[in-house]
């Protein structure tokens, strides 16, 4: 299983480059957010915060709640690294890598989001092209990257130094949020970390399970993801870990950022690319398609509108039509399918079930159009409460994403 994850990572990784060597990917300006799958970084985005910027394959994508993502710069390179100042959000900075494979350089985001401005000296042959970016909380001109190595940088990224010591098979790298010279490392035989800027490293979570995402939050807190296990958090100070999140059964968070305005709120990127998001620390998560919906008040409201008019067919719950007899058929040759976990539902995109539920089948006449008898705003709230009723490997498989979730 380890080396079935450690085969998925590097493939992920790869793409970067093959899909910025693509001219096509770059062609649509706007896309459906279930086929970006090829994520590499977030933040929260400083012009509007119920926005995210995304480092993809395709560029950098504005995300919304709606369900699509646009790219908006820069247009011709993947960014494989995108990070956030931590004590002034609206500085970010990107790393990216074009058409032709070689690094387009180090950007940073002017604070009034006007732009973004090259670092000078960090593009072509001889320039750095660094996954997992981190920047400091204590020294903002410090900042951390990976490629096969961990890099380092004390100047803002004008320069970098490679360090020769970092643990093998490291897939994400952080720069502690209370100590000047400790580093943590997500690698494939565990989480690590550095008390002395990377010259030794020792295990900081027990165990040998890969530790696949970590990150410094506010609070001297530092939150990382344990494969199989699931999201845990510890204070810096102690190191000691307690397992906050769990349910991601076969998937994984690659990546895991905190909303600077809300340290309760969490973003991550799951192995597939969905961009999940969880407003109680990390105990529970929904998908950021839609979150905006998700709300109790909403999610009740689209219980019982469920019950009132879906029940019939699809069963209390969500759980089917006769489940207790699979080979049931009505006289059009189907019967009203699962919409929880146990069939298909999350093998289309919000804005599927929307246009299902509104419009109607084709297949089965049973499925009538409801926009005649629902509003948009009550078909929103039955939405709400199907997705409620999903789990998180459900959320992180929806729509285009199923395709990968169901080979593997």
């Amino acid at each position: 299983m380890e080396g079935k994850l450690g085969s998925a990572i590097a493939v992920t990784i790869l793409a970067a480059v093959a899909i910025a060597n693509s001219s096509a990917a770059q062609e649509a300006t706007r896309t459906p957010l279930d086929r970006v799958q090829s994520v590499y970084g977030l933040s929260v985005d400083p012009a509007d915060d119920a926005t995210l910027l995304l480092g993809t394959g395709y560029g950098l994508l504005r995300a919304m709640p709606d369900g699509m993502a646009e790219i908006i710069a820069p247009p011709r390179a993947a960014v494989i690294g995108l990070a956030a100042n931590p004590n002034e959000p609206a500085r970010q900075v990107l790393i990216g890598v074009g058409e032709n494979g070689v690094s387009v350089g180090l950007f940073t985001l002017e604070s009034n989001a006007s732009g973004w401005t090259a670092v000078p000296g960090t593009d072509g042959e001889t320039g750095v092209a660094l996954t997992s970016l981190s920047v400091s909380r204590l020294d903002t001109a410090k900042l951390a990257g990976l490629d096969k190595t961990i890099h380092l940088s004390e100047d803002g990224g004008l320069s970098w130094t490679s360090l020769e010591t970092t643990p093998e098979k490291t897939i994400s790298v952080e720069l502690s949020g209370t100590e000047p010279s400790q580093i943590f490392a997500a690698t494939m035989t565990g989480l690590m970390v550095s008390h002395d800027n990377g010259q030794t490293w020792q295990a900081s979570y027990s165990g040998e399970a890969p530790a696949t995402a970590v990150a410094s939050l506010s609070g001297g807190r530092v939150a990382a993801f344990i494969y199989r296990t699931g999201l845990v958090m510890a204070d810096e100070a102690t190191l000691d870990w307690q397992l906050v999140g769990t349910g991601f059964k076969d998937r994984y968070l690659r990546v895991l950022t905190e909303d600077p305005s809300s340290p309760g709120k969490l973003y991550a990127v799951a192995d597939t690319g969905a961009v999940l998001l969880s407003r109680d620390g990390g105990a529970s998560w929904t998908s950021f398609e839609s979150n905006d919906l998700a709300e109790p008040d909403r999610i009740a409201a689209g219980e019982t509108l469920y019950a009132d008019n879906c029940a019939s067919c699809h069963g209390a719950g969500g759980i089917g039509e006769n489940p207790e007899d699979p080979s049931a058929k009505d006289e059009f040759g189907f019967k009203a399918p699962a919409l929880n976990n146990d069939m298909h539902a999350w093998h289309h995109s919000d804005a599927g079930l929307r246009a299902t539920i509104r419009e109607g089948s084709p297949r089965n006449e049973r499925m009538i159009a409801w926009q005649e008898v629902l509003s948009d705003e009550e078909i929103d709230s039955i939405l709400a409460y199907v997705k409620s009723t999903w789990s998180i490997r459900s959320l992180a498989c929806q729509g285009a994403r199923h395709m990968a979730c169901m080979e593997q």
